[in-house]
This record gives structure tokens, sequence and C-alpha cells, in this order.
């Protein structure tokens, strides 16, 4: 089964958490079953973290895995902190294949979108 986990930083403010939650369901309706499973997951404050939602997408079944950083830059949790995640992982379930995408702020309409943005008026 190919499974997508979208991690977020997590906070302690619940609204930003269910952000998440709701990208999540968005990003399922449009992946014409690219993936069997499509979770989320924090990678500190709020849960299910990492770790924890690898080990429930396995108990359902999941094989291939890939965790989408839903960061910006590449500082020390894109760098250091997820890599080292998915090293544990991939010791404690040999016979997954596990796979870290570029996080988005790598995406090349990055500037685009800031751009775009920058219109928008609150």
């Amino acid at each position: 089964m190919n499974t997508l986990i979208i991690l977020a930083h997590g906070s302690r403010r619940q609204e930003s958490n269910r952000e998440i939650v709701t990208l999540a369901e968005k990003v399922k309706s449009i992946s014409n079953n690219e993936y069997d499973i499509i979770a989320h997951a924090y990678l500190e404050i709020a849960e299910p973290n990492l770790p924890q939602c690898i080990d429930q997408v396995i108990k359902n079944g999941a094989k291939n895995i890939t965790v989408f950083p839903y960061f910006l830059n590449s500082g020390n949790h894109v760098k250091r902190d997820i890599p080292a995640i998915i090293e544990n992982a991939v010791s404690k379930y040999p016979d997954c294949n596990f796979n870290i995408s570029a996080f988005i702020g790598m995406h090349k309409d990055i500037p685009q979108l800031v751009l775009q943005q920058s219109r928008i008026k609150k």
C-alpha cells in the first residue's frame, strides 16, 4: 500500500493543527487514488507525532511510505530531525520502504505563490 504522510510542525493552537487535517483531506480528494492512505502527523507539540503515525499506517497495511515535510525552509527539522525519525523507522520496519519528499519550500512555484498571496488582503 502506498502511503503519504503530510508532516507539519505542530502547534499549541488547535486551529493551526486542524488546518493540516483539512489539507490532508483535500489532498486525498484530488489524489486519484495515487495513495491508498493519506495521513497527517506533527513533528512536535501535537499528535499524532511522526513515529505514532508511521506505526498506525503500517498497522493499516502501509508498505511504501512517503513523508512530505510541510516546511518552508531547510532548518534543523528538515535536515536533521525528520531523517533521524525515518532512520529509526527503517530499523523498526525493515520490510517497508520509506521516502522523504522535497519539502514544500523547494517547489519552483513558491516565488509566484508568495507574489499571489501578497495581493490578498485580510
